[in-house]
């Protein structure tokens, strides 16, 4: 998605190129597998990742078809193929960010409970989508909310059901005794969610989205100096 944002802010023939938006989704969702594999037990990293995209196409079929839990919106065709009205591009996201971010708060907290890389990922997950929503719904018009706004119910239901697929990639993944922390392959994830930050940062200033953009970015850098500064005074 990072060359898609550039592309599309800085080229008058951006919006032609939307479709790619679904390759290069699919290819970070590729690579934070990959990384997965190399962290943990295949088998169990495979099931993971089923039950994963499995259980995010349901939400987000349920979301569509009932309103519940996230408000009431639709999927425009821009992200192709659709598969009972949701983008297959929705689950790569939802595995991507989830994974990513459960991977990034394992390597900034090496050495450091579960529990507490549990938390830190899911606050990660909730300022994604609040960085997110501008770049997709109203740059992009990637899904389409009623009424033309986001509604609190979306960021709610974006935290609690992040606490869930993290818990569930946590706990059902059988980790080597290496963590990801301790590995160069680490910081990849981390490279991921740096790259997503700055280009749903930079399309949504750009186009005049600040109030999200300012929260999204202060709660990333709060938990971030938050970790730093608890690691530097830890004995």
């Amino acid at each position: 998605m990072f060359p898609v944002g550039f592309l599309i802010m800085f080229t008058a023939t951006g919006q032609n190129y939307l479709w790619t938006t679904t390759i290069f989704l699919g290819l970070q969702a590729l690579i934070t597998f990959i990384i997965l594999l190399k962290s943990a037990d295949i088998l169990s990293v495979v099931i993971t990742t089923a039950v994963i995209f499995m259980a995010s196409w349901f939400i987000e079929y349920w979301g569509v078809t009932t309103g519940f839990p996230f408000g009431v919106y639709s999927y425009s065709h821009v992200l192709s193929p659709l598969i009972g009205g949701v983008p297959l591009a929705i689950s790569f996201a939802w595995f991507t960010v989830t994974a990513s971010s459960l991977l990034t708060a394992r390597y900034l907290l090496k050495g450091y409970s579960e529990s507490s890389a549990i938390l830190v990922a899911s606050v990660f997950v909730l300022a994604t989508d609040i960085l997110l929503e501008p770049f997709a719904s109203f740059v992009n018009n990637f899904w389409v909310w009623q009424g033309g706004a986001v509604p609190v119910q979306n960021f709610i239901s974006w935290f609690v059901i992040g606490i869930i697929f993290i818990f569930t990639l946590s706990h059902l993944i059988k980790w080597n005794s290496v963590t990801p922390g301790n590995k160069s392959t680490g910081k990849i994830p981390l490279i991921i969610m740096a790259m997503n930050i700055i280009n749903f940062s930079v399309v949504n200033i750009a186009n005049g989205y600040y109030f999200l953009t300012i929260t999204g970015l202060v709660i990333f850098t709060v938990i971030t100096a938050s970790i730093r500064l608890f690691r530097t005074s830890a004995p």
